[in-house]
């Protein structure tokens, strides 16, 4: 072999050696591309949960807030915000407001002492709800759970005791007028005016007591 092959030889040598290191370095940095993608598409991928968390939380608490602000429907104040009463409603509002009223000179009994007139109106209001009761059988519909505790107004003294409740007479009389304008079967007329009168005494009682003061 001469010179001149050898030396060819040598070129053509080299000439692959460097077509396969190009080769080579071409690989590892579509490899180095192709892993730094899939770390951008992984860490997207976490953003877009992290920021669907948040959004949830945004629903979660706004949802909260509307809870919160929910109108209070309870006993007489209830009835007197709704201006389309089913017969069915009027009892449930009836109901809350009479067991409300249990309630509160319960409270008053237990936490201010023996007092007049709560002493004996206690006894009349658990048989305002026996009597709502006696409709509710009567017209085969389900008696409400008694939710009062959370609705009772926690008086501080007597005075205020008396002020709570002489309130209270009054929104539920003003209830049981409301009521007596709708058409209504005789025998429910019959016990919400019979109610309504015996509500009108307490507000007597209480407004007397109150005159001390």
């Amino acid at each position: 072999m001469n010179r001149k092959q050898k030396l060819y030889g040598s070129a053509t040598f080299l000439s692959l050696l460097l077509l396969v290191g190009c080769t080579a370095a071409d690989d590892t940095a579509t490899n180095d591309s192709s892993a730094a993608g899939s770390s951008e598409v992984v860490e997207s991928s976490s953003e877009a949960a992290s920021s669907s968390e948040q959004d949830e939380s945004i629903m979660e608490d706004s949802d909260t807030e509307e809870s919160n602000d929910a109108p209070y429907i309870y006993g007489a104040v209830g009835a007197l915000g709704d201006d389309d009463l089913t017969m069915e409603e009027m009892f449930t509002y009836a109901i809350q407001d009479e067991q409300l009223a249990h309630g509160e000179y319960t409270y008053v009994l237990e936490n201010l002492g023996d007092q007049a007139p709560f002493n004996n109106i206690v006894t009349a209001e658990a048989q305002h709800v026996a009597e709502m009761t006696v409709l509710f059988e009567k017209y085969d519909l389900a008696v409400p759970a008694d939710a009062s505790a959370d609705h009772i107004q926690m008086a501080a003294d007597i005075q205020e005791a008396l002020e709570n409740c002489a309130s209270g007479e009054v929104d539920n009389i003003a209830m049981y007028n409301k009521f007596l304008e709708q058409d209504i079967p005789d025998d429910v007329r019959a016990t919400f005016t019979a109610l309504r009168n015996a509500s009108e005494g307490h507000l007597d009682a209480f407004n007397k007591n109150l005159e001390k003061y």
